[in-house]
């Protein structure tokens, strides 16, 4: 589907590749209440809100302070409950106080409230904090409740932080001193054979209406009860409005383009507490704003309706791949990302998506693409050239066949989800940085091999940082997604998604993982050499990211993120909200040192030493207001 936006005299005018002269215009800069201050709402005021939506807000303690022995909250019976969902994903996505990932619920070192990974157990020797966990949530069920909340939140001065499943790389689902707006439970599918957007005169087309709380794991199995096939992403514990929020990449991307090209319509509430329906024709640049242009600095999105397409059957080819011991280990995991490298603008082009995880002990390249689009003899040419490595590598296993799924929601949810899922370490700490490798840095056997040597380049950063045996460390990996949107380049413009996605074949992420138990330097240590991971690349000129799967604590986030949209990104927001009340860390119009992202300055790279002031802990503590 083309989603074109006509008569916007902004966009034609901003729209350009030119770098943006000014990226950091004069901002409202909002002045958020704090638990601590004076201006922090009364009970009574609290009571007021709690009324308007219908008895749903509550407070919030962290999830595990009932696994914490000098907590007040301390239930050894209900703790089992806690550790026995602790690495579940689901478990803590219906949490209100936890997201997918524990950093993001603390306020830098030990100031969170985690439990072990490996061994989730009752906690003697530490204290429970509040961290970055709200001290209030707001379960909404419509854009009605939306909508009362914005405007109680507006008036009183108090940040909102929006969460519906918890998986976010940036931290966004959480906020110390934030009223949470929980969207989990609105998670209403409904097929609409014949859609028309609101004020459109397009003819109609099948879509998928879905609510705030929609993630892809059930849009999938809806989509298969339906028969019908919608282009989303990989990993299911995604829900759907924060994933095109980013732009949203995924298996079809290669074919048919990202996740925001099919978006027909978005209902949300703006920071005037408006319900609007934007698309095409209505609210046009907010539309075109909201579809890639960062989650949290539009308003809250209450539902989304995507085009639908018929179900086609889809060819895949998974292998693992083993180096020879004997041989150096380093030059052949570079040698192999090399050499699929050489490929990867012949299958990007030919609507093949890939991923490669690549390790020094062994390699997972999985590939899947509509089986009408190219036949599985594409792939013989690469399969030749790794068979007369044999001396090098030995393919362990080969699983090559056309239309080896019924459907993209059959693979997903039999085979690419539970992949994904294996490496998320739900209940872990995680830091990321990512780059979009553009496919000219791809164009040859030569230039793959330099960017595959700087690739492994930041592996190697990561890897000098951390001691084998350091308590608390579980690991670092890269992970290269090859499923950009290669057939539809000429959508750039269509949408606000980074520039940088459509010019690129390859998403390479680097990604960190640990659990308690680390010490201060080791943490500090890890958290940086993620942050420099991205520096080989960096000195190639290659410094374009994918915001939902990168690094909070970009130096340059506004050209990283954004690119040459982010100056239209920035006229938009001052017209939808001229007082910055929907701001986010490495969002448009973000101000990053206001006091309610502290938590930032302290979970990040070289951050200060010194802890926050806790006092907040203490005040949630004492001052809950009794709901």
């Amino acid at each position: 589907m083309s989603t074109t936006v006509t008569g916007i005299t902004l966009l034609k005018l901003t729209l350009t590749a030119i770098q943006v002269a000014a990226l950091t215009p004069p901002y409202a800069v909002p002045k958020f209440a704090s638990p601590s201050s004076p201006n922090w709402p009364s009970a009574s005021s609290w009571d007021a809100l709690n009324r308007s939506v219908s008895g749903k807000l509550q407070t919030l303690r962290p999830w595990a302070a009932v696994c914490y022995s000098s907590d007040p909250l301390f239930d050894p019976e209900t703790c089992q409950t806690v550790l026995a969902g602790y690495a579940n994903d689901t478990a803590r996505e219906q949490v209100p106080s936890a997201v997918l990932w524990p950093n993001w619920e603390a306020c830098g070192y030990e100031y969170g409230c985690a439990l072990n990974y490996s061994h989730p157990q009752i906690v003697n020797d530490s204290i429970c904090h509040q961290g970055a966990v709200p001290p209030y949530s707001v379960s909404i069920t419509d854009a009605q409740s939306a909508s009362a909340v914005v405007k109680w939140a507006v008036a009183n001065r108090v940040k909102l932080t929006v969460k519906s499943t918890g998986h976010d790389f940036l931290g966004r689902s959480s906020g110390k001193g934030t009223l949470q707006v929980n969207t989990h439970t609105m998670d209403s599918l409904e097929y609409v054979p014949e859609f028309v957007p609101q004020g459109s005169s397009a003819p109609p087309v099948a879509a998928l209406t879905m609510g705030a709380g929609a993630q892809l794991h059930n849009i999938y199995l809806f989509a298969e009860e339906n028969n019908i096939t919608a282009v989303l992403g990989a990993c299911t514990t995604v829900g759907a409005p924060g994933f095109l929020q980013g732009g949203g990449h995924g298996l079809l991307a290669p074919s048919q383009g990202l996740a925001v090209e099919h978006v027909l319509e978005l209902e949300l509430v703006t920071a005037d507490g408006h319900i609007r329906k934007v698309n095409a024709v209505q609210d046009p640049d907010l539309f075109w704003a909201i579809r890639g242009g960062g989650a949290g600095s539009w308003g809250i999105i209450t539902s989304a309706t995507f085009q639908v397409y018929p179900v086609e059957p889809i060819s895949a080819s998974i292998l693992l791949v083993k180096p020879n011991t004997a041989q150096n280990l380093t030059t052949l995991v570079i040698d192999f990302i090399a050499l699929v490298g050489k490929y990867a603008n012949e299958w990007a082009d030919n609507g093949i998506a890939a991923s490669v995880i690549p390790t020094e002990a062994q390699y997972v390249l999985s590939l899947y693409w509509p089986t009408p689009l190219a036949p599985v003899s594409i792939l013989f040419p690469f399969f030749t050239e790794l068979l007369s490595l044999s001396s090098n590598y030995t393919i362990l296993s080969n699983n090559t066949a056309a239309a080896m799924f019924p459907s993209v929601a059959n693979a997903e949810i039999f085979n690419i989800a539970p992949f994904m899922d294996s490496l998320n370490m739900y209940g872990a700490s995680n830091q990321i940085a990512s780059r979009l490798i553009p496919h000219t840095h791809l164009s040859s056997a030569e230039s793959a091999a330099t960017v595959a040597e700087a690739i492994w380049a930041g592996v190697r950063i990561m890897d000098d940082a951390q001691q084998p045996g350091d308590a608390g460390l579980l690991g670092s990996i890269p992970i290269i997604f090859a499923d950009m949107p290669a057939r539809t380049r000429n959508m750039v413009n269509a949408s606000a998604a980074n520039p940088g996605i459509y010019d690129a074949t390859w998403h390479v992420m680097f990604v960190s993982t640990w659990t308690t138990g680390m010490t201060s330097e080791s943490n500090e240590a890890l958290v940086t050499s993620v942050h420099d991971s991205v520096g080989p690349l960096d000195a190639m000129g290659i410094t374009s990211s994918y915001q939902n799967e990168g690094s909070a604590f970009e130096d340059n986030w506004q050209d990283t993120f954004f690119g040459y949209k982010y100056e239209a990104l920035s006229n938009i927001k001052r017209k939808y909200d001229p007082t910055n009340f929907f701001t986010t860390f490495a969002g448009v119009a973000s101000v990053r040192d206001l006091p309610v992202y502290e938590c930032y300055g302290q979970d990040g790279p070289n951050s200060s030493p010194a802890p926050v002031d806790h006092i907040d802990d203490r005040v949630l503590l004492t001052n809950h207001v009794e709901l």
